[in-house]
């Protein structure tokens, strides 16, 4: 659910992983944890999934973007920014409340987002792997953490208000 919001698509794409995993078993050398073999056919089968949905998947994002007013286009002061991030702080989110953040994010925000911020690779790896190129890496990161962040600002608004 951290790549794509629809349930029945991830549900699709574990069952990927999991059929690439027991048919290639025999490949593990066990080389590295288990685990991360694992993680690692499943990061790939969402890829898969991003590339051959990338045209759909780019035109829902710029319509997302467009409709939530995400288009910053002069900077916020920094007084606006630290009150923000001040109140995200107090909400005190659990790593559920990031990732349930995290799904309503445009699609190619989130997979860029969860490849650098979370897989942990690099904007170079990313390009190759999204086929898109590293400035647009960098840039649908910048787009996506903003994007997480008025999520997330809105979300501690929310809880905000409902302590009250």
């Amino acid at each position: 659910m951290r790549y794509v919001k629809d349930f029945d698509i991830a549900s699709d794409i574990v069952q990927e992983t999991f059929i690439t995993v027991f048919s290639k078993i025999d490949q593990y050398q066990g080389n590295g944890s288990f685990e991360g073999w694992i993680r690692k056919i499943a990061v790939n089968a969402n890829l898969m999934y991003l590339r051959a949905n990338k045209k759909k998947l780019a035109t829902e994002n710029l319509e997302q973007y467009l409709e939530n007013d995400s288009i910053v286009f002069e900077e916020e002061s920094d007084i606006e920014n630290d009150t923000k991030k001040e109140l995200i702080e107090k909400a005190g989110f659990n790593s559920n409340d990031i990732l349930r953040v995290m799904s309503k994010m445009p699609e190619g925000f989130k997979a860029v987002f969860n490849l650098y911020a979370i897989e942990g690779y690099k904007h170079r790896e990313i390009s190759k792997l999204l086929n898109i190129s590293v400035g647009t890496s960098k840039s649908q990161l910048l787009r996506g953490r903003i994007k997480m962040q008025d999520l997330l600002y809105e979300e501690a608004l929310e809880k905000l208000k409902n302590s009250l």
